[in-house]
């Protein structure tokens, strides 16, 4: 009797250490560090937690644009809504982002409505699927007691977010949930970036600080871009694979690494959200030449390239490069020119060597075994060397 005691003791330990142990992970999380001045577009990876649908989604992260939402992971402009969406399927769901005390967080949203039988640990875990913790969610609310919530309350939602250069570069900023039993290798392969970056932007030193079921910042590499920085959309940042609106929805704007990391912009043909209609995006002097235009002339090509807006206006530029690249040889012609100065240099050789001897008979045969047997000459082309020679 008293064995069982003991061994009900210690189980209850165990029980009790590991719940102590998820408690102290749930408060410890690693913030995204942020100290940019101006606000940014992120990147959120939610991960759906039962099936839904596209909707849903835009409902719960209160996105403004479904069309922003679609920009993100790259779908049609002609998916519906109601698209069904399966459980644990990824969608990337864009914020918008700002800097505070050297923290990112989201900005504008999302917010939560509080459900019966809702929990801060649910809420932060399962319907936000780990994007965020339940302590940042109770801090973020000046909540002091997390077990006393109030059904129909409103609550802010922290999503963790960054708008920080890395390395001098601009970058998209996406708060990726860390699966079970990954590495920092396995994600900085993934998302194209390195392990020791990954490292450094995240403080982690060791792999055993990569939690699970966390979100860490992975910048992604965007576009390049023509938008001036006293534009009301500057820094304009889309990651590869990604479209994005801009201009009060007048402009698209599409990222492709195949595009030589070039933000390629255009008309959207949408129906301006503060405009009554988009104002003109005509590059000036480029006689006609309209926002997304190329005209090549040569080797050089110019563009009709978005450089921002203002209440009023959007700034076109022309930029101009070269559509032409310098021919090297290919490895076939590489081969023919190393075979001949092989041929050259040891028909020269033989030659040499061979003219030692006084018996012509001698001389001939040599050469034309070597040069025929080993360098796979015909006898025509043997005998012109040797009149050459």
């Amino acid at each position: 009797m008293r064995k069982r005691k003991m061994g009900f003791s210690k189980l209850f330990v165990i029980i009790l250490g590991l719940l102590l142990a998820l408690t102290l992970d749930q408060c410890t999380a690693q913030e995204f560090r942020c100290s940019s001045p101006s606000s940014c577009r992120a990147l959120v990876g939610y991960i759906t937690v039962n099936n839904t649908n596209l909707d849903a989604i835009q409902s719960l992260f209160n996105v403004t644009s479904f069309q922003s939402l679609l920009g993100a992971n790259d779908l049609p402009l002609s998916t519906p809504r109601n698209r069904t969406i399966a459980a644990r399927q990824l969608i990337r769901v864009p914020i918008n982002c700002v800097c505070y005390n050297g923290t990112g967080t989201s900005s504008g949203g999302p917010t939560y409505t509080i459900q019966p039988g809702d929990g801060l640990y649910h809420i932060a875990a399962e319907v936000f699927s780990q994007l965020v913790l339940f302590p940042q969610i109770a801090a973020a609310n000046n909540i002091s007691n997390p077990d006393l919530i109030v059904v129909g309350d409103t609550l802010q939602i922290p999503l963790p977010c960054s708008c920080d250069d890395v390395d001098g570069q601009k970058v998209v900023h996406y708060a990726h949930v860390v699966e079970p039993n990954s590495t920092l290798p396995e994600i900085a392969q993934e998302f194209g970036t390195d392990e020791a970056t990954l490292a450094r932007i995240n403080g982690i030193t060791a792999q055993n600080q990569l939690k699970a079921e966390q979100p860490i910042d992975v910048p992604l590499k965007a576009c390049n871009s023509s938008v001036r920085s006293d534009s009301l959309d500057f820094p304009l940042l889309a990651a590869n694979g990604t479209y994005v609106f801009t201009a009060n929805g007048c402009v698209r704007c599409t990222c492709e690494a195949a595009n030589n990391w070039t933000l390629h912009c255009e008309p959207s043909q949408n129906r301006p959200s503060r405009w009554e209609r988009c104002p003109s995006m005509q590059c000036e002097g480029s006689q006609g030449l309209s926002l997304g235009n190329v005209t090549t002339s040569g080797c050089s090509r110019t563009t009709c390239s978005y450089a921002g807006f203002n209440n009023s206006t959007i700034f076109t530029t022309l930029v101009q490069d070269s559509s032409c690249t310098t021919s090297t040889p290919s490895n076939d012609v590489s081969r023919i020119s190393l075979k001949w100065d092989i041929v050259i240099i040891s028909v020269l050789l033989c030659l040499h060597l061979l003219s030692v001897y006084s018996s012509p008979s001698f001389y001939y045969l040599a050469l034309f075994t070597f040069c025929f047997g080993e360098l796979q000459l015909s006898r025509v082309e043997i005998e012109k060397g040797i009149e050459q020679y």
